[in-house]
């Protein structure tokens, strides 16, 4: 197996493969058992839940606060935070835009979802 080094800039240089309102999404590495992405967002993403798989962020840029189940907290540069499978949780970015990596494992098929807000 080769080592693999994508650089920031490159791949924010790249058409993302997701984009929405507050939201812009590059895959980074996909396997059968993880995925890993890079996340720009700004304001507010909807409470959702991923019944299949953990899911986990650390935040390269900018500040975030994270609704998990009924807790809040706010992260920043350098913080991490894990979040078990089929729990609810949403984002809302308080620097504009703010910029994580998202893990997720197992992988699963984003399309398996749960949107609990519209």
């Amino acid at each position: 197996m080769k080592a693999i080094l994508i650089t920031l800039a490159a791949l924010m240089a790249t058409k993302p493969d997701v984009q929405g309102k507050n939201i812009r999404v590059w895959n980074i590495r996909q396997t059968n058992i993880l995925r890993i992405n890079l996340v720009e967002m700004s304001g507010e993403l909807p409470l959702h839940k991923h019944p299949d798989a953990d899911h986990s962020l650390m935040v390269l840029e900018g500040r975030v606060r994270v609704q998990i189940g009924q807790e809040i907290f706010e992260i920043e540069k350098g913080d991490y935070v894990s979040i078990p499978q089929d729990v609810p949780h949403k984002y809302w970015a308080l620097t504009q835009p703010a910029l994580l990596v998202s893990m997720d494992a197992p992988y699963y098929d984003p399309k398996n979802t749960v949107q609990l807000e519209p």
